[in-house]
């Protein structure tokens, strides 16, 4: 089975390194089939890291290697390279105040009439692990499975979270669906030994904490 084809059957983290890089690659050379040609240089280079160490001059004198094989490679070594910047970059931040999170949210989010629900997990020292939108809903109302938070939670091994959701009608007021689900999500946190450290609602110019307004359900 070819690589491209076991990365779709059995997905990529299956694939040994010289596979995955066999698919960039395409193609092997006279003699020589491309997943060996791709063992070969991730070898020869002295591991994957080592391999996206090398610069587009470094890959050109590669025998096997045409201009083509290597600007593919090349972009996807900066891909990565970028990747892992701007998540040392979402790192950093850190939320000592509502205003903190809908600052943050004002530059992330979309607004196209739908209510979306997001979720900020934290480490320990109140470092952002990760930020997703979870679930999307209609200009009303967005469905939360609480389940699916907690095992995201569990296993980016978060010490606490921040929800948040916006009310496109632009009336921020909390409605009971909303004072009921952080009440049911505060609960849950609590089994898991997780902090919920504040919901918001919010639009592009204001938000409501519902921390502030001591209606985390706690």
């Amino acid at each position: 089975m070819k690589p491209r084809e076991r990365l779709l059957e059995l997905g990529p983290e299956a694939l040994t390194d010289g596979e995955l890089v066999a698919i960039l690659m395409r193609t092997g050379t006279r003699g020589k089939g491309v997943v060996e040609l791709a063992e070969e240089l991730v070898n020869e280079s002295g591991g994957l890291s080592e391999l996206f160490d090398r610069g587009v001059e470094s890959l050109l004198m590669v025998k096997g290697l045409g201009k083509a094989k290597v600007a593919t490679l090349a972009a996807v070594m900066e891909l990565s390279r970028r990747y892992y910047e701007s998540q040392l970059k979402l790192r950093e931040n850190r939320f000592t105040s509502p205003k903190d999170v809908h600052t943050f949210l004002k530059g992330r989010v979309l607004t196209d009439g739908s209510e979306r629900f997001y979720v900020l997990f934290l480490d320990s020292q109140g470092a952002l692990i990760e930020f997703e939108q979870m679930f999307r809903g209609n200009h009303s109302a967005a469905p939360v499975f609480i389940s699916e938070i907690m095992k995201k939670a569990l296993k980016l091994e978060a010490a606490s979270i921040i929800v948040a959701h916006n009310h496109p009608s632009g009336n921020l007021a909390p409605s009971r669906e909303d004072l009921l689900v952080t009440k049911k999500l505060n609960q849950a946190c609590k089994l898991m030994e997780l902090a919920l450290r504040d919901h918001l609602i919010f639009s592009p110019v204001e938000f409501v904490s519902l921390a502030e307004r001591g209606e985390l359900g706690g």
